[in-house]
């Protein structure tokens, strides 16, 4: 079998990066101590641990990196059920961790395009917010028996020509904590810097012929680049098609992909409704927090949330049987293919249906059970619920 062409992006991402943001292999550069003060939070960084409006104060210099520090610990503690309460906690774990061991993986650094005397963060900004909280707070780092003053940091410099998004996009992918949101932006940025260094490689190309502005590079090129599956992408991706609101309630709860993916693929022409869905998971996630929860599996919760806003969307008008206008033939016949579909699994069918449930068709296949399940349910307990009514 020949071996899959892969691009130099590719080759960056697994054979020089590893998931904690150390630089290695050929592309490696000595590990140095340099000044907090000479270091800035990436503007870009799809990965933020402070909220944007006091990172852009730091990043223009309006406010000192400690005080933006002070400000979110004092904004996250107002709720203790937040989000950002909860980074905050991390935040501090990872500060005390530093304390006690050191910085055991350097952050790496780029310097700036338009200040010659700073560094920007390419990864690791969690880390140099911990070494600001530290140097804040007056509070040492110990290695061994050395003992190191907190407003220096262990960095690396990035090579020359170095993919930066592809930096931040590869350690923001491992990471369990990142929510679908912050994904789906940094793969944006990463095409559109892929986009940006075709536009130039073309334009001072001898002989090329002029391009009034670049052209979004194919998104197979960002799928390959990251070998990441067309499948992957469009789940992450396809969650920005919801609305701001939608969007905002994702992040701010740190809602996972899975677990909205039905929301997505229902419920996207209707903005009301994708608000109700997520508001009753935020509901049931808190209530499941708190001890008070039933324990229902989520993601098959949420599908069937989803079928019944969409079916109460749908529903006829008020006054209106919901039979009237049903093509009683024709569904039968719908019903029974179905049924025939599934009755002529036999046994072997059925084992190679679950052997393939973890590949992309498979995974399909058994959503569309469940939700077919799922809808299935619904209907008969509504006619239930008729028949009930009907007795009285």
């Amino acid at each position: 079998m020949a071996k899959r062409k892969t691009t130099g992006i590719s080759d960056l991402l697994f054979d020089e990066v590893n998931p904690y943001g150390v630089v290695v292999g050929d592309a490696a550069r000595a590990v140095e101590r340099f000044p907090l003060d000479d270091i800035r939070p990436d503007p870009d960084q799809p990965r933020r641990l402070l909220p944007a409006d006091l990172t852009e104060a730091v990043n223009r210099g309006e406010i000192e990196p400690a005080e933006a520090v002070h400000k979110w610990l004092k904004q996250a503690g107002s709720d203790p059920d937040s989000a950002a309460s909860r980074e905050a906690r991390e935040l501090r774990r990872l500060a005390s961790a530093i304390e006690q061991h050191g910085l055991i993986n350097p952050i790496t650094i780029r310097p700036s395009a338009t200040n010659p005397d700073l560094y920007l963060i390419v990864t690791g900004e969690r880390r140099y917010w911990a070494h600001v909280l530290l140097a804040m707070e007056g509070r040492n780092i110990r290695e061994g028996e050395i003992t190191h003053l907190p407003n220096k940091i262990k960095a690396t410099v990035v090579p020359a020509g170095i993919s930066v998004r592809a930096h931040q996009i590869v350690e923001n992918l491992m990471r369990e904590d990142i929510n679908v949101i912050e994904k789906a932006h940094g793969l944006l940025a990463l095409r559109q810097e892929m986009s940006d260094d075709a536009y130039r490689r073309h334009s001072t190309a001898a002989g090329s012929d002029p391009v009034d502005k670049p052209v979004l590079v194919p998104w197979k090129q960002v799928e390959e680049s990251l070998d990441i599956s067309r499948q992957y992408r469009l789940r992450i991706v396809s969650v920005l098609d919801l609305s701001e609101a939608a969007q905002q309630i994702i992040d701010r709860h740190n809602l996972a992909e899975a677990t909205i993916r039905p929301i997505v693929e229902k419920l996207k022409p209707y903005p009301d409704l994708q608000l109700k869905a997520l508001n009753q998971v935020v509901a049931w996630q808190e209530a499941e927090a708190r001890g008070e929860g039933e324990g229902r599996p989520m993601v098959p919760s949420v599908r069937a949330l989803a079928d019944r806003l969409l079916l109460s969307r749908q529903a006829p008008a008020t006054g209106q049987s919901q039979a009237e206008g049903l093509d009683f033939s024709k569904f039968r016949q719908q019903v029974r293919g179905t049924l025939r579909a599934i009755e002529r699994l036999d046994v072997k069918a059925k084992q190679d249906l679950i052997r393939s449930a973890d590949s992309p068709t498979g995974a399909e296949i058994v959503q569309d059970l469940q939700t077919l399940r799922d809808q299935i349910d619904q209907v008969l307990a509504s006619l239930s619920t008729q028949g009930k009514r009907r007795e009285f």
